[in-house]
């Protein structure tokens, strides 16, 4: 899993960084789970006839949890009931930090009704009744002077980046939340709305397509029937949602929102560094630095870009 690097909006920064800290804590606690099974069951090999007080003290004396839940999950259920668990845990905290990223990113600009609205069309693909991340876009108003061209080239797009790939990245999305929703909402059996989101993404379920190593692994539908995740398709869809949340960053990196947020969190130039002795050169290096230690993407130093840094007296005006 990546590591959070540079975005533009905090939001994107901050959900990139939960994703990460959720696969942290998720693939070794899976590692403990294996672990502690094998423990368990040779102990039982060994002495059958122990109580479940006993499991307790052998295995979770000292741990503050009561333990009794031990040889249920050790010896009762099986190791693909719990990686199936697992899967739902992953899937529906991954989908709650993009949700959460959305919130910040429409909070920005629009409040009430209309913010519903686009957090909503944001997590639609094109051609889905009326409903789509183009509407969202366009929710959120036109480019500011300020911020055209200045985080939409070159190495400021970052490597997650994904624009040429969105529609189907999020045909994936929509897949993998209807798969959570079945499951929140459905005992985890398959509905007509599953099946028409696998329906639709079934044709771009490539890497080529998708533009990932590893297409999400996914068991396919049937109707009524119980769909079980796959672990390894929960940490892939991971990735998938990472790449929407950098295009998002991106792609609204030119937006009143975003000139709102890099305003609250830039800070200036201070010192021996205001200079009138330093030359080009040096200016825009310093620049750079500024946006880095704001934990966002240097920028393409544009003249509208330059201005807004001068009449905000995050540069000296004669520079």
């Amino acid at each position: 899993m990546a590591d959070a690097g540079l975005f533009v909006h905090k939001s994107a920064r901050d959900a990139h960084e939960q994703i990460t800290r959720l696969s942290d804590f998720i693939s070794p606690t899976i590692v403990a789970m294996w672990n502690l099974r094998w423990q368990v069951q040779g102990f039982l090999k060994v002495r059958p006839g122990t109580t479940q007080d006993e499991l307790v003290q052998r295995f979770a004396s000292g741990s503050t949890m009561k333990g009794y839940e031990i040889k249920r999950a050790c010896v009762d259920n099986t190791w693909e009931e719990q990686q199936e668990r697992f899967s739902v845990i992953l899937l529906t905290n991954t989908i709650a930090i993009f949700e959460e990223f959305l919130d910040g990113l429409v909070g920005l600009t629009l409040s009430g009704d209309a913010k519903l609205r686009a957090i909503k069309a944001l997590q639609f693909p094109v051609a889905s009744s009326g409903r789509n991340y183009l509407g969202g876009y366009n929710a959120l108003g036109s480019s500011v002077p300020e911020l055209v061209d200045a985080f939409k080239s070159g190495t400021s797009l970052g490597r997650w980046y994904s624009g040429a790939k969105i529609q189907n990245l999020l045909l994936c999305y929509r897949f993998f939340k209807v798969i959570r929703n079945s499951w929140i909402h459905n005992g985890g059996r398959a509905t007509t709305e599953l099946m028409a989101a696998y329906t639709a993404f079934l044709p771009v379920a490539t890497t080529a397509h998708l533009g990932v190593k590893e297409v999400p692994a996914h068991a396919v539908p049937t109707l009524n029937a119980v769909i079980a995740p796959k672990l390894r398709g929960s940490y892939g869809f991971s990735d998938v949602v990472l790449r929407i949340i950098a295009t998002y960053d991106r792609d609204l990196s030119d937006r009143r929102g975003a000139l709102n947020d890099i305003n609250s969190r830039l800070l200036s130039i201070t010192g021996v560094k205001r200079s009138h002795t330093l030359d080009a050169a040096r200016h825009k290096r310093l620049i750079n630095g500024l946006f880095r230690r704001a934990q966002m993407p240097p920028p393409r130093q544009t003249p509208a870009l330059i201005d807004f840094l001068k009449r905000t007296h995050r540069i000296p005006a004669h520079w």
